[in-house]
């Protein structure tokens, strides 16, 4: 088969404006469990991609796959064009990770720990100071540069380990529920840093359970069911694939009350046969959109 000069550039030019590209990505594990199907996926550079799903839908085997933790069973994962199951050490380099249940050394303090892991991404020892300075200035962690990671709150262990992955200055960050145990302050920390980082071109692929989380942070959502894509998209264009794109929200004899429409006439029409007067109306949220999409999903 020949390719011509043109085939040839465009697809070097899809090549550097994918960051991460998966094709027909399985992983079935030895008692039989299928994980993941046929999963095929591209995250463009300098976008966050979000994945969501029920527990066992196969999000953590996914990102695994991505990180190189998991050889698939079949199919192809490339970081910045380096095949990550030929190349697991070159395109491990290229990304930081923070694991779903990574736990930080327990006899380490959090300077101690992001300098040591600066120094294994190739920085000089003046230089893996000041890095380790600035992380922790960025995570909220000054008040706890003396503590051994093993007294540290889980959340505390959660933004250490979010330390850890971007200490090398990675282009690729894949975060598996990075900030399950933190406290809403301490979230939005994260949230800043990570809306930063976006800013400045980084490709991020993040793992929630929090609906308001991938809203904020995320160009594109991906919605996994059963170990497959079900839907891929913008929050609105997932958003326009729902039969309840807006709600009305009201009070009534002490109980808060919900009206979901196909359009915001639809509702308003319900709230006027119901007589209601007082309410407040939006679109459907993120997590409404995921609600209707995965039980459509689990329906099929």
């Amino acid at each position: 088969m020949s390719i011509s000069l043109q085939d040839a550039a465009a697809t070097g030019a899809s090549e550097r404006e994918t960051a991460i590209r998966i094709g027909e990505l399985s992983k079935r594990y030895a008692g039989g469990t299928l994980a993941n199907d046929r999963i095929s996926l591209s995250v463009p550079r300098g976008t966050t991609l979000g994945l969501l799903g029920r527990n066992g839908a196969g999000k953590t085997t996914l990102v695994r796959q991505i990180t190189g933790e998991l050889r698939p069973t079949s199919g192809s994962v490339h970081v910045l064009g380096v095949d990550v199951i030929a190349e697991h050490t070159r395109a491990r380099a290229l990304m930081g990770v923070v694991p779903q249940e990574a736990e930080p050394f327990e006899h380490l303090r959090p300077h101690e720990h992001l300098a040591l892991f600066a120094r294994m991404r190739g920085l000089s020892r003046s230089a893996a100071r000041r890095r380790a300075d600035e992380l922790i200035g960025q995570l909220g962690l000054s008040d706890h540069v003396k503590v051994q990671a093993r007294q540290l709150s889980g959340g505390l262990k959660r933004k250490l380990l979010m330390g850890v992955a971007l200490v090398g200055d990675p282009r690729v960050l894949v975060l598996d529920e990075p900030t399950t145990g933190l406290d809403p302050h301490s979230r939005r920390e994260v949230w800043a840093l990570l809306s930063t980082l976006r800013g400045r071109g980084r490709t991020i692929v993040i793992t929630t359970h929090y609906m308001e989380e991938a809203e904020e942070l995320c160009d594109e959502v991906a919605l996994i069911s059963a170990g497959r894509i079900y839907r891929q998209g913008t929050v609105e264009d997932l958003r326009s694939q729902c039969r309840n794109r807006f709600k009305a929200v009201y009070e009534s004899g002490g109980s808060r009350q919900v009206v979901h429409g196909e359009s915001s006439e639809d509702v308003l029409a319900e709230l006027a046969w119901r007589g209601v007067e007082a309410f407040s109306l939006s679109k459907a949220s993120l997590e409404d959109v995921y609600l209707e999409l995965t039980a459509e999903a689990l329906e099929a």
